[in-house]
């Protein structure tokens, strides 16, 4: 998984995590905030690491289907985007104005 997954999944969690079970919330937070391996999230909660890949999988896909259904992420894109674009419009005016 590259750096843009992961931090998609992290946003993901940061919203939606809540919504996710119990034990599932714990492993995707195990996994991607305290950078624990799936071998030592099975031995410290006694499952296998298999349950671990199986529980980070089917949680991520919930958090995705969160996301597709709510949209939460995308609306905070676009109003970051258009805060953006006024900032380098404004910015742009200034410099052909010379200021």
């Amino acid at each position: 998984m590259n750096l843009n997954e992961t931090l998609k999944i992290v946003r993901l969690l940061d919203l939606y995590g809540k919504l996710l079970t119990k034990q599932q919330r714990e492993i995707m937070e195990d996994y991607y905030y305290a950078n624990l391996s799936l071998s030592e999230i099975s031995e410290m909660r006694k499952i296998s690491r298999t349950a671990v890949s199986d529980a980070i999988k089917v949680a991520t896909k919930k958090l995705e289907n969160y996301e597709e259904k709510v949209n939460i992420c995308g609306v905070f894109d676009s109003i970051r985007d258009k805060k953006n674009a006024a900032l380098l419009d404004e910015i742009e005016e200034k410099l052909k104005n010379g200021i």
